[in-house]
């Protein structure tokens, strides 16, 4: 399995985590996805790389600014 954390700006509540929990579902096939404002990360668990440009897309195309983007096998 393969885990990508991505920085995310601008979340204020459950239900901005929540945008982003089901944008990333919706667009990539994923296993797990936990986004958390306090600590300004989604944390995606998936089979396969994500593209990070997509990813970055995704969530802009929300309104959130991706800040920084990890992977770890």
């Amino acid at each position: 399995m393969i885990t990508t954390t991505v920085g995310i700006e601008g979340m204020a509540c459950g239900m901005c985590e929540a945008h982003i929990n089901d944008a990333i579902r919706r667009n990539f096939a994923v296993k797990r996805v936990k986004s958390n404002r306090r600590k300004k990360t989604c944390v995606i668990t998936s089979r396969e790389q994500l593209d990070e440009g997509a990813i970055k897309k995704v969530v802009g195309d929300l309104g959130y600014d991706v800040v920084s983007y990890a992977v770890a096998q």
